[in-house]
């Protein structure tokens, strides 16, 4: 049953385990158990029964229980099969909502918010009252990255997607949240990312200056070595001519 989901299921019992240490929290435990046995109407059911027994915390339990339940998943990014969208919109949104809406400066429900729904301007809100929170700091850096890389992932085939402008200033805003960190060497790996879709737009604006062939061949006379990406068109289906 493992084969290639092996780090899936064994997440699972880890979550498992550590769930089930909190009493409140021993349906969730049990639910991870029976979606590791591959038991999935089973598990679907007794986390429906934990919901409605979830919807009676009092309000400052409710709110460690949802902690702790995030705490744990953060612990075991292989897992697939445990933040479904029922934990999420009928117990962990609901409580953070209402944390957010009762205690406005309060970071938890701002970053993991920010964190589950990838909401720049939570993010900053939390990087704000804790610029140390690694994990926050760190997705604001991707989600800059990724506009970076969306913008560079056609010039295998001479295309920028974005402006360079644009396309800098995704660059430039991912840098400023390295070098602004406590410890900017814990972003030394997205640093290095920064740093190639920067050498990357240098060339392209070099290399639209005059055309000669594509892009990496340019590059490539140029000693300029990038990965590039294989990219795979898919072709629609074509209906059977009448």
């Amino acid at each position: 049953m493992y084969y290639w989901n092996k780090e899936n299921f064994e997440g699972l019992l880890d979550l498992a385990r550590e769930l089930g240490e909190t009493p409140a929290l021993a349906g969730l435990a049990r639910y991870c158990v029976l979606r590791e046995q591959g038991l999935r109407k089973q598990a679907l059911r007794r986390l429906s029964e934990f919901l409605v027994q979830a919807s009676t915390w009092a309000l400052e339990s409710a709110r460690r229980h949802v902690l702790r339940i995030l705490a744990a998943d953060a612990r075991t990014r292989e897992v697939h099969q445990f933040m479904t969208h029922p934990l999420l919109t009928e117990l962990i949104y609901l409580v953070l909502e209402r944390w957010r809406l009762e205690q406005p400066t309060a970071i938890e429900p701002l970053r993991w918010l920010g964190l589950l729904r990838l909401d720049a301007s939570a993010l900053e809100e939390a990087l704000e009252l804790d610029p140390s929170d690694v994990p926050v700091r760190g997705r604001l850096i991707n989600m800059a990255l990724r506009d970076a890389d969306y913008s560079t992932h056609h010039l295998s085939e001479s295309i920028l997607l974005l402006t360079v402008e644009e396309t800098r200033a995704s660059i430039a805003a991912a840098r400023a949240l390295i070098a602004s960190a406590p410890d900017a060497r814990a972003f030394d790996y997205l640093a290095a990312e920064a740093d190639e879709y920067a050498s990357l737009v240098h060339d392209w604006e070099a290399y639209i200056q005059a055309r000669a062939g594509t892009f990496p061949e340019w590059c490539a006379q140029r000693g300029r070595r990038y990965a590039w990406p294989t990219i795979i068109y898919y072709d629609a289906p074509r209906l059977a001519e009448g």
